[in-house]
């Protein structure tokens, strides 16, 4: 089964179409999610749709069924373009659903759990505080890349990137020329999704007054309420947002893979 170029708004009329159709609910892991690539591709039967998005040099899947076994064997059959990655978003795992990938040719590479904080920290920002420019989009999208899981992290295009920027949702640690970290938000609502920090310096500080401008900048535009994600092997991370209040709020992301067949 072989998936072809798309619209989301057909994609969008398919769903409500199937959940129309549904007499015992639905399993989906779409919600209305961002879509990182222009190519919208889908495939679709009477109970079940995929809809897979062209994602840097791979593909993100998301489904919508009414019926586990038309989408373990739609997702068997489909003719993917590429190397697929999806997700099964949940806080009381399904075995029935679980069971579905590895059956359908997906391996398992990790799994994610949402903190989330109705008290951040009333901080100040440092002296150090300097926002991203727009030249220095290509220089940190390049360090996204080396310090995240392109598969699992939900990486930004250069464009969305860039749009980050032009609304000081990025903040950066600057040496010369060079960018050695960076924290990229970004605001939604009175939430703020905390998701990407890293230093690349030799200086163990530099993390922390990073984090201490995120803070920081955040009081100062009266965002009290956030949510990040954490790899549950990264249990040092994990442990240091929850000195700053964090907590996990027991949503988890489990991510698998199926390689391009050849």
């Amino acid at each position: 089964m072989k998936l072809k170029p798309d619209s989301l708004a057909s994609a969008h009329a398919q769903m409500a179409h199937i959940k129309t159709e549904s007499n015992a609910g639905f399993f989906t892991n779409y919600c209305w999610q961002e879509m990182v690539g222009p190519q919208i591709l889908t495939a679709a039967t009477a109970r079940t749709i995929l809809l897979a998005n062209d994602e840097h040099d791979f593909f993100r899947l998301f489904f919508f069924s009414n019926d586990l076994a038309d989408l373990e064997q739609t997702l068997r059959e489909a003719d993917f373009p590429g190397d697929i990655v999806t997700g099964y978003l949940t806080k009381a795992v399904d075995e029935n659903v679980i069971a579905v990938f590895p059956r359908s040719g997906f391996y398992p590479i990790a799994t994610y759990r949402r903190m989330a904080t109705y008290r951040l920290p009333r901080q100040q920002a440092n002296r150090a505080l300097e926002y991203a420019v727009g030249s220095d989009v290509d220089q940190l999208h390049d360090h996204l890349f080396q310090a995240f899981n392109k598969y699992t992290d939900h990486l930004p295009s250069k464009d969305r990137l860039l749009h980050y920027v032009a609304n000081q949702q990025v903040i950066v640690k600057r040496q010369a020329d060079q960018i050695l970290g960076a924290v990229c938000f970004q605001l939604r609502g009175p939430w703020v999704n905390y998701n990407y920090l890293y230093n690349f310096s030799s200086n163990s500080l530099d993390f922390l007054r990073l984090q201490n401008n995120f803070y920081g900048v955040m009081h100062q535009r009266g965002i009290r309420a956030g949510f990040l994600w954490v790899n549950q092997t990264n249990t040092r991370l994990a442990a240091l947002h929850q000195t700053m209040g964090w907590h996990f709020d027991g949503l988890n992301d489990h991510f698998y893979f199926r390689p391009r067949a050849h």
